[in-house]
């Protein structure tokens, strides 16, 4: 994912965590909620302000322990405010239920708050309308994805068992938030919605982003476009179809769609062409392989496409390079060594996301193809472990860029000083 997520995160979420809007660079908190700590992330003792907040982080704390596992999969951050406010919480799995999740009415700085899978339902949710501050709600599926030979991407949680059996909020849920006006950022992938149910939406005039569960059709659409303030939507989970995307055609607000998850037709790949108002365009973990590339199409104004998750080899950039765009993600695909001369061919593209591409050696590295690509301004490198210091006097050589990130890679603390020292217009980010 192009992640912050803080991946949703967050990224999807991050993500979409996965989508989750905060936090998708970092790592879920860890440590023993009996010890609090200071920090951005955690549990943080210069932020609680009484018992009742101390008894609430601690149960949130220990209902996102899972069997086996160390830590805590409860995501805590906090603001740089003096003292520290309390501004996301993330949420995971059965331990959340609503008698749990009530406990947030002792935490009344929440401006995000998001749940995956948990035993929370549409009484259980109520408790949000207590939050002053909430600007964005994600009930999300967790996210699952596994592929061999890659490190899991933030926020992906394969070991959490899938519940059929499990209580699931509904639109009915919708109705009851519509006292919360200050809602920016609904995520609804998670959530039995009907396009009748969407109607509620109009209750939120600062809305700009959302994700829906439900197949879009001419009704979804009308509700849609009550919202003036919405450009951003996301679909998932399911199959998106073309007569969906002609759907949305009609809707003549949207700058940024995300697809997560999703099957979709050549069909489908050719209709996202009829989104006229499209600027970017997210196709994450949708099985695409270079031969389906070919059928993909974007509007005139479609200047980001990210194709994240995907199993992308590189020849099939070929027809991406047509679209002419500005930024392309790549991120988690199975570029390599031997693929990157396909990447010369983006001649149009300034930021380019290659993080967890792990085919990528020091070997490619030092073949010096990314470095002829001097009109990139961004460069992600991320979760390449086989770069090493071996490649520094190559790595030296992107001192044209505005940004490069190298995190969890095999450069070292020093090299990395010695990376700073030889390109002080760049931005290197480890």
């Amino acid at each position: 994912m192009l992640l912050s997520l803080p991946r949703l995160a967050i990224t999807l979420a991050v993500l979409l965590a996965p989508l989750s809007v905060w936090g998708a660079d970092q790592p879920a908190p860890k440590g023993d909620p009996g010890k609090p700590k200071s920090g951005q992330f955690g549990i943080n003792q210069d932020g609680i302000t009484s018992p009742e907040m101390r008894d609430a982080l601690t149960k949130l704390n220990e209902a996102g322990m899972v069997e086996g596992r160390k830590g805590s999969l409860t995501f805590f951050r906090w603001t740089d405010a003096k003292p520290p406010l309390l501004a996301h919480l993330g949420l995971w799995g059965p331990k959340v239920t609503n008698e749990v999740f009530a406990l947030i009415s002792a935490l009344p700085d929440l401006e995000h708050v998001s749940v995956y899978e948990t035993n929370i339902d549409d009484k259980g949710l109520i408790a949000l309308t207590r939050l002053k501050k909430l600007r964005t709600l994600s009930v999300l599926p967790i996210t699952r994805y596994e592929k061999a030979g890659f490190g899991p991407p933030q926020w992906s949680y394969p070991f959490m068992a899938q519940r059929a059996d499990r209580p699931r909020i509904t639109g009915k849920a919708l109705r009851d938030l519509a006292p919360i006006k200050t809602l920016e950022q609904l995520d609804l992938l998670d959530v039995r919605l009907a396009s009748a149910d969407l109607e509620a939406l109009s209750a939120w005039p600062k809305l700009s982003t959302l994700s829906l569960p439900n197949t879009i059709d001419a009704e979804t659409v009308k509700h849609l476009q009550a919202c003036p303030r919405l450009t951003s939507l996301t679909l998932g989970y399911r199959e998106v179809t073309a007569a969906e995307l002609e759907s949305l055609a009609g809707w003549k607000s949207p700058r940024k769609l995300t697809v997560v998850h999703a099957k979709l037709s050549d069909e489908t790949l050719q209709a996202f062409s009829k989104l006229e108002t499209l600027e970017e365009l997210h196709l994450m973990d949708c099985d695409l392989k270079d031969d389906r590339l070919r059928h993909l199409r974007g509007s005139a104004k479609l200047t980001y496409l990210a194709l994240e998750r995907n199993e992308i080899d590189g020849p099939g950039l070929e027809h991406v390079a047509t679209l002419k765009l500005k930024k392309l993600g790549l991120e988690f695909n199975n570029i390599s060594d031997k693929t990157l001369t396909h990447l010369s061919q983006l001649t149009s593209v300034e930021n380019l996301a290659l993080s967890y591409c792990t085919g990528v050696t020091d070997k490619g590295i030092q073949s010096g193809i990314l470095q002829k690509m001097t009109h990139l301004k961004q460069l992600g490198l991320r979760g390449m472990k086989q770069v090493t210091d071996a490649s520094l006097d190559d790595l030296v050589k992107f001192g044209h860029l505005d940004h490069i990130t190298i995190r969890e890679t095999k450069i070292s603390l020093e090299g990395v000083e010695s990376m700073k020292k030889a390109m002080p217009k760049t931005v290197v980010f480890k």
